[in-house]
């Protein structure tokens, strides 16, 4: 199996794809090689992080020997004591990304899946859309719950799920290991009321208003802003968005 000469820590944001790239690293380097980190969920109300915030920064990681990778649902702080690490990260328009969430949601609730409390407070209380948008951790879920106060410039790749083939080989460059783009994991099923809120401009608008912060922040990671650069001051940003689109869902 391949190597690395310093760990990567990979961050699996909501529905951007994270599963089907956790497959990707798992089949370069093999499954005991890569650390499954899905303990420290950013939307967990039982995160540590949350419940006791010094004690979980005393208590971070300062390698992660014997995996050479590190994938899953987690604050990128954790890793924080990891200097040389390799980061990595790929996002989601945040519309697009907050109706996946919740139709994947639905889909796990109509199988009976049982989460953290966040997930069935909003199974109990058969949430809408709008309701799960307004709630405080998913409307700030990437400029706040995942990333709130951190440099992104810190992270040596940043990539958007519309551009997917794009983000994985850009991190194979980076890394210097093959990692197929081709391998596809946990998408949301598709539905006609799915496909009838994404075609809702009343909805998108509202969504857009509730989400504002999270889209500031997504398309000044993704380049999409032209005061980007000064927002994040960013060194060592992949900009991905002029790459030639992967197939994506």
């Amino acid at each position: 199996m391949n190597a690395l000469d310093r760990p990567l820590i990979s961050v699996h944001f909501p529905k951007a794809s994270g599963s089907s790239f956790r497959l990707a690293l798992e089949a370069a380097f093999g499954h005991p090689a890569v650390l499954r980190s899905y303990d420290c969920d950013p939307l967990d109300p039982a995160n540590p992080m949350w419940i006791y915030p010094h004690w979980f920064s005393r208590h971070r990681p300062r390698d992660v020997k014997p995996f050479a990778v590190v994938h899953g649902h987690l604050p990128i702080v954790k890793y924080e004591l990891l200097p040389s690490a390799y980061r990595v990260v790929m996002l989601r328009e945040p519309v697009e990304n907050l109706i996946s969430i919740y139709y994947f949601w639905k889909h796990l609730i109509s199988i009976g899946y049982r989460a953290h409390a966040l997930f069935e407070f909003v199974k109990d209380q058969r949430l809408s859309l709008l309701e799960v948008a307004e709630m405080p951790s998913m409307r700030r879920l990437m400029s706040s719950s995942y990333f709130g106060g951190y440099d992104m410039a810190r992270f040596d790749v940043i990539g958007t799920h519309d551009n997917r083939t794009a983000f994985v080989e850009a991190v194979s460059k980076l890394i210097g290991v093959p990692l197929s783009a081709h391998i596809r994991e946990n998408v949301t099923p598709t539905s006609e009321e799915r496909d009838n809120v994404l075609a809702d401009a009343k909805v998108n608008a509202r969504l857009r208003l509730l989400l504002q912060d999270d889209i500031r922040f997504y398309e000044a990671c993704a380049g999409l802003s032209n005061g980007s650069r000064r927002f994040f001051g960013l060194r060592r940003i992949v900009r991905l968005c002029s790459s030639p689109r992967g197939n994506a869902t």
